[in-house]
Parts: structure tokens; sequence; C-alpha cells
């Protein structure tokens, strides 16, 4: 079977796990799966969601012989209404439409039994504390299983013959980051919390821990705390989670049964309830056998993850910052989709105006920037979709409510994750600056553009970003065959006594001049930039022994001859130093030996000056 399948937020815990186990599941049982959505929503703004949905719209869903929908994790910035109006208003037979977690209308519902979860967390509850002076959290008012926890929790109560007081009800929104207001709402005027306090799920419960261990309470002493659907670090968390769960296991299961036997032409129930079981841990009482330094060293080691993780985008938009082209973007994204060695191949398409176009893909050989256009009625060209039991994920690559394509990357089944923040990131990073290119070619020509950005205003070579665009390929290079290269620190003598005794323009001039010599004595590949005030770097391109030797020649030559035209009350002067690169990790190692060198014969020269 051929499978479409609908998952928004795929880096946080639930949607991962049903992607990770669907596609082993679809693998087991041969069938193809293509997964369109989201990593996450950057921004609630409407009309900056626009670009996001787009993938919604993107496949023909008749070629399919079923679609998953997890419409509970598209509820962003009304993807989910997006998708649902679609699928409700399309003239054509669509194949059966299963949804997980989310009762839809129309379509075939694979359910938790939420009532049953919370009923189950909340009698386990009330039976330790045995008073009704127990907190509840509600999820998202907007949302039906919210509803269907809050009654299980009532019917619990109920039954143990307590009243449900409002007073003691927060109205939260199923996420960590309520933790400080859920806490100011429940402590009293004296301090104190209730007995405990019951959340609809485990990242609430999670904010509301956090908080109140800052504020110095200790769980479950003080108070009790509870969550629901058993998240992946629950059990790691000090003190653990309380909580009960439904496995993504079961649902993909059942849902993936349910598919096949709809499609082989057996009547199923419309609507199907999964049961959970409740998981007793350290947030009320629970004991545990773990080694607690071990767990703080986990939480330690998440810790750090989540700060490389930071950084990671902070590099990412330094590197996109850098882009001139849109194949310095392309190669950019390439990289860091490669580097992750997640996917067996990653394609970046675009859309054209009647056709799509492939402008870039990497595989086991390494990374293709080549243009290939293909029918706008197809997802990738028909020599790229052979393989039948393959899993492909497709994003949308966009800046706000602009669409310019797509990524479909290809899971490798060998791999423990397939989508974390640095994906998100390179894909939301590449549509802005696609965008941006966009806007300098509107606004610009691309060559007045690049100029602005890597040349330096007074001296008309490189500046330190021109160096740096144009020694990678050089030595990034893995052909075995590229040329040697060497780098030449050169830095002008005197130049502040020049600035001091005849002015700045004189200053600039002398710049200028040395910049010329230099520029002067280069062979064809070779490059100069200036890296700040009097400090050049030349690259040299060794093709011969003798390269090096006849570059100082022809400079001090050139010099000699400059001081003749100028005429000037001063006498143009400079430094050398030059060391051989061997690859691009030696780079910084190499231009510090050629500064290193160079400071040696400024200090000659000024030691003969003082004699």
């Amino acid at each position: 079977m051929r499978i479409c399948a609908f998952i928004g937020d795929m880096y946080r815990d639930y949607s991962s796990a049903i992607i990770k186990i669907l596609q082993r599941e679809s693998a087991e049982r041969g069938h193809q799966l293509d997964i369109f959505g989201n990593c996450a929503v950057p921004s609630e703004n409407p009309l900056h969601a626009e670009g996001l949905k787009s993938i919604l719209s993107l496949p023909d869903l008749t070629l399919y012989d079923g679609i998953f929908l997890c419409s509970d994790t598209l509820n962003h910035a009304g993807m989910n209404k997006k998708l649902l109006d679609n699928l409700r208003s399309t003239e054509t037979e669509l194949p059966p439409i299963i949804s997980l977690r989310s009762a839809e209308e129309g379509f075939y519902n694979i359910l938790p039994d939420n009532r049953q979860l919370m009923y189950e967390v909340a009698r386990h509850v009330i039976s330790l504390c045995k008073t009704d002076d127990i907190g509840f959290v509600t999820g998202r008012d907007d949302l039906k299983d919210s509803f269907e926890r809050r009654a299980g929790f009532e019917e619990a109560m109920r039954e143990m013959g307590y009243d449900i007081n409002e007073d003691l009800v927060f109205h939260g929104n199923y996420w960590v980051n309520q933790g400080p207001e859920t806490a100011d709402f429940f402590i009293r005027e004296d301090g104190s919390l209730p007995k405990a306090i019951v959340c609809s799920n485990d990242y609430m419960a999670w904010g509301l821990i956090d908080e109140l261990v800052i504020r110095g309470y200790k769980i479950p002493q003080d108070v009790m705390v509870t969550g629901i659907d058993n998240q992946p670090t629950s059990d790691k968390r000090i003190p653990s989670l309380t909580t009960s769960e439904i496995s993504e296991e079961t649902l993909v299961r059942i849902a993936l049964n349910s598919l096949e036997k709809v499609v082989a032409g057996e009547e199923i129930s419309k609507t199907i309830h999964v049961p959970g079981h409740l998981i007793i841990r350290e947030s009320t009482g629970g004991t545990t056998d773990r080694d607690i330094n071990e767990a703080y060293s986990l939480l330690d080691y998440m810790q750090k993850e989540y700060y490389g993780k930071a950084l990671a985008f902070v590099i990412l938009n330094s590197d996109y910052g850098e882009s001139l082209s849109y194949s310095d973007a392309i190669d950019i994204t390439l990289d860091y989709l490669s580097d992750t060695r997640l996917f067996k191949r990653c394609f970046l398409v675009r859309h054209l105006e009647n056709d799509r176009e492939i402008i870039g893909y990497c595989d086991g050989n390494g990374k293709h920037v080549e243009r290939i256009t293909f029918p706008a009625d197809r997802l990738l060209p028909v020599y790229f979709d052979e393989e039948r039991t393959i899993v492909r994920i497709y994003l949308p690559i966009y800046y706000k409510n602009v669409v310019y394509g797509y990524t479909v990357l290809e899971l490798d089944p060998d791999a423990e994750q397939f989508i974390d923040e640095k994906i998100e990131f390179t894909i939301m990073l590449f549509g802005q600056t696609l965008n941006r290119l966009d806007l300098y070619e509107k606004l610009f020509e691309a060559e007045d553009i690049m100029d602005l950005y890597i040349r330096d205003a007074l001296t008309g070579v490189y500046n330190r970003r021109g160096f740096e665009n144009s020694i990678s390929p050089l030595l990034k290079n893995d052909d075995e065959n590229r040329p040697k290269i060497a780098v030449a620190s050169i830095d002008m003598d005197r130049l502040k006594y020049i600035n001091d005794n005849f002015g700045h323009s004189a200053g600039d001039e002398a710049i200028k001049a040395i910049a010329n010599c230099i520029g002067s004595t280069l062979n064809e590949g070779e490059f100069v930039a200036r890296m700040g005030g009097d400090e050049f770097e030349a690259v040299l391109i060794l093709d011969s022994n003798e390269r090096i030797g006849h570059f100082i020649r022809s400079f001090r030559k050139a010099i000699e001859e400059a001081n003749e035209k100028l005429n000037a009350e001063y006498t143009l002067s400079a430094s050398i130093g030059i060391c051989e690169v061997a690859d691009w990790n030696s780079l910084m190692d190499s231009m510090d030996k050629a500064d290193d060198a160079m400071y040696i014969e400024k200090k000659i020269k000024k030691n003969r000056d003082l004699l």
C-alpha cells in the first residue's frame, strides 16, 4: 500500500514516536509512506503561517490507498482547520482516512480513552489524599480531549464522594511554559498548597514541578503532582512523574491493522477506543531503585544538549547570513542535511510556474547542485521514485506567506532519530535566505550587492568576508589534485607615523598603494584581502617551487616603483610572512605562523631603525 500521513510538531516526543513506529511497521509490511507536515510553527501570525500550510495541499490524495491524520499535532495557526476543510471539500473520492488520537467526524478514529486515562490517575491520587483538597489543571479549552480528561477527573471525584471546587481548577495550555502562572494560582496566601495537583498532561506537570522546586517546595512531601501521556523523559526527571499512557506502538498498530482491513473490503467500527494504564512514580510517593547521582548526571547532559542546540542555531544563522547567492544557500543547506547522517537522500524542490524543479540533492555519493525539471503532478522525478518500501518526509520551504517549494527527506531505517531542532533551523533559515536574496535582486543588481558585501570600500580588494568566501572552495575541495596554496600575511609599516604626520588622507592613499602593489604581483586564481587597518592576507597558488620567492621579489619591486611614482614625504614599506596551508582544519594555524614570521621581519626593521 501507499500511505499518506499528515503530522505536525515532528520533533516533539509524540509525533517523533509515531513517525518512527510508522517507519518500522511500514517497512515490515511492505508499505510506502509519505509524511507531510511541519516541525514547529515559528509564528502565530495567520499571515506568516500561510507558507507553512502549503504543504497540506501538496500531495494528490487520490494516488494513495489510505490517509493517516494526526490533526491534534497540527492545531497551530489554523493548520488543522485548513487540512480538514481540504479533506471534506474535495469533490473526488478519497481513500480511507484514519485519525489518530483526535475524533474527526466522517473519518475512522483510533482514540485513546482520555476519560479512562485521567480516571485511573485521579482515583490513585484521591485514594492517597483522602480529601477534596485536590487541584486540577485542564488542557486547552479548544480541544475535545481536554474535556474528556476533565470528565475522567470529575467522575473519580464523585465516585469517592467529593465535589469539584472550581476555585481549584486552572485552565492550562498543554505546554511547559505556564509553570509560574500555575504555581501562582495554587499557592495560597499562607504559602500552603492543595494536597495534590492533577495535570492533564506531562508537559504541564513538568512546568509546575520545576517552578515549585525553584520556590522551595518539595514533591511529593508538600504536594503530589501527576500528568498523563508518559512522555519519554517523565521517568528520568527528579522526581519521576506519576502518569498514565497509551503507547504510540499500540495506536500505530491498530491504525495500520484497521487501514489494511478497510482496503481489503472488511467492515470495521468507525471509532475504536484504546485503553491505557497507570504508571506510579516518585511524584506521588512511589518508590524507585534508580541511582539519584545517575539521574542528576542525565539531567545535566540534557541541559548541555539543549545549549548545544542553541549554539547550533547561532552558527547556522551566521552561515546563512554569509550566503550571497542561491547556489551558496543551496550548498549550505545540503551540507547541513547530509552532515546529520539521518537520511538516505535529501531533495530541495522549488516550484516553477508550470512545473517543479530539483535545485539540489544529496545521497550516498555526496551532494549534487543541479537543476532537474519534472511535471507538477509528481512529488519527485520518476527515476527517484522507484523503491516501494520507503518513508519520506515532506516539509515546506517558505518564508512567512511566500512559498518556494519543499524539502524531501528520505529516512534511513538505521538512524536513531530523524527530526530535531537543527533540521527545523536549517529549512527555516533556507527559506529566509531565499527571501532575502529575492529582495536583493529586486532592489539592486546582484553584482553590486556582492561587491558591497565582500569588498573593502577603500582599496577595492576583498574584505574579511570575501577572503572567507574565496578560500573556502580551495580548501574544502576533496579533490586530491587541487592545487597547494600558501597564505601571506602582509602588514604595512609605519602607518601610524604617516597618519600622525601627514594626515589620515595620506594614510588612506598609502594603504591603497600597498593593496595595488600586492594585487599587481598575483597570478590568476590568487587573491588578496584587507583584513583590517593596515593588515592584508594574500592567497598564493603554489604551482611551482619558486612561487613564494617570486611573489616576495615582485612585491618588493612593486613597492620600489610605487615610491618613485608617489614621490611622497614618506616611504612605503611592508613586512611579509608566508606559510603553506595543508587543509581547511589547519588554515588558522597556518595564518598564525605567517603572522609570526611577518612580525619577526617587522621587529628586525624596528631594531635596524633604532641603530
